[in-house]
């Protein structure tokens, strides 16, 4: 079954055309998205117009998208989750169209067996947008805060509640607590996990300055379940840093595609039952070359 697998498309529509693209030339049956669907900032540059801004896009383009996708192409399932820009990402399921799937913190069975589990929270950034956020445990660092920063108020309505992003953080649960709660999968050979961050301290986690930005607990949960496939993102620049967009960690291969300032999509398509030989990359061609799958 051949996937395509991006993040961050931030509300980019060229990036979404030559998804479309992809699909097609591909033959994909499964596109994902790890998470950042939505555009980051409105035209306005006010937080308060970030909520209007991201349902608006959904409701002009990002659906319409979607069902010429399923209607054009060979695509059968779109499997999204959030990421932490994606204040609106509820309003993407006001509307039930069975081949979009919500994966947030789900599982989702396919017939062949093939189990494929979302997880969209990040630990802190610098960024004021909270929802997606939590620390990783009780004793892990954060880098500097925007005070105020914003959580949605509700889903039923677009205002945003300013708060302190360290009293917040502090009072909901763990990235480790979560992952603890997670479905479980039938069988870890079979078990594909999209999550928007990156592991800690694998290179898919690079940024400028060369520190590590992923989650400490999720490597370790990968490191303990060994799942087939984990799909990733957030970090755009970490491929163009480390020099490479997967990763062994013990038997499971790891991927982020990383997504550029560039007017390219960065995307790897793969035959889910062959991963280790079918995987590749729109875009670092050389570097898929250049390490041993």
């Amino acid at each position: 079954m051949k996937w395509v697998y991006a993040s961050d498309l931030h509300g980019e529509t060229y990036l979404y055309e030559q998804l479309f693209d992809l699909a097609q030339s591909s033959s994909a049956e499964i596109i994902a998205l790890g998470g950042d669907l939505l555009p980051s900032f409105p035209p306005t540059k006010r937080y308060e117009d970030m909520i209007p801004n991201q349902k608006a896009f959904i409701g002009q383009f990002l659906l319409p998208f979607f069902k010429k996708v399923i209607e054009t192409t060979d695509v059968r399932h779109l499997f999204l989750i959030p990421g932490n820009w994606d204040l609106a990402y509820p309003h993407l399921f006001k509307e039930t169209i069975e081949e979009i799937i919500d994966l947030d913190r789900k599982i989702y069975r396919l017939r062949n067996g093939y189990q494929i589990v979302g997880y969209p929270f990040v630990p802190p950034t610098p960024f004021r947008p909270k929802d997606y956020e939590k620390m990783d445990d009780d004793q892990s660092p954060w880098p500097p805060q925007k005070n105020p920063s914003y959580i949605r108020t509700s889903d039923r309505n677009d205002e945003l509640t300013a708060i302190d992003p360290f009293s917040y953080l502090r009072s909901r649960e763990t990235i480790q607590q979560d992952l603890d709660r997670l479905p479980k999968p039938l069988f870890p050979e079979k078990a594909i996990y999209m999550m928007h961050s990156p592991p800690f301290g694998t290179g898919l986690d690079l940024v400028q300055g060369g520190k590590s930005a992923g989650s400490r607990p999720l490597k370790t949960f990968i490191e303990s379940h060994q799942p087939l496939l984990t799909l990733h993102g957030h970090i755009h620049e970490a491929p163009q840093l480390s020099g490479f967009y997967f990763k062994w960690i013990g038997k499971t291969l790891s991927i982020n595609p990383g997504q550029f300032i560039s007017k390219k999509l960065h995307a790897v398509t793969f035959e889910m039952e062959n991963a280790k030989k079918t995987l590749k990359h729109t875009y670092l061609h050389d570097i898929a070359n250049d390490y041993r799958l």
